[in-house]
């Protein structure tokens, strides 16, 4: 009893095609056509757009490197420069640590002390070459001097 009332169905009738336009074509301008036409326009013009702004960075950066290139090979060469004055200064100093190991090396401290003050160490003998020839064989003392 409760059940829902039955509507009686509609009929099912064959759907039909609207009607196709025709294939003549008019001579006036379609609404769809000027859309169409606008949008090719705005693609054309924003695509110019790109183009423009690309070629304005190109220009920028290739006038960029024009003036960067001379600055880079200026470094390069006072790069070269530098590194040569670093290997000098690296041998001197190489030389002077050698120096400096050495006048500190406490085997060594009697030895630079006769070569910096011409002092001799007191268990040495001090000997002096004489180019004096001696006039008497028999007579040691007396040394004869040579014009």
């Amino acid at each position: 009893m409760n059940a829902l009332p039955k509507f009686p169905q509609q009929p099912e009738f064959p759907r039909q095609r609207p009607p196709s336009r025709s294939p003549v074509r008019r001579a006036s301008v379609q609404p769809s056509n000027v859309r169409v036409s606008r949008q090719h326009r705005l693609v054309a013009f924003e695509t110019c757009l790109r183009l423009g702004v690309n070629v304005g960075l190109s220009a920028i950066a290739l006038s960029t490197l024009v003036y960067l290139v001379p600055y880079r090979t200026a470094q390069a060469q006072k790069l070269k420069e530098v590194q040569g004055e670093v290997q000098q200064t690296e041998a001197r100093v190489a030389q002077i640590q050698a120096e400096f190991s050495r006048n500190f090396d406490p085997n060594q401290v009697k030895a630079i002390l006769q070569e910096q003050t011409h002092m001799v160490d007191p268990s040495q003998r001090v000997v002096i070459f004489d180019d004096r020839i001696p006039v008497d064989a028999d007579k040691p003392d007396k040394v004869a001097q040579t014009p």
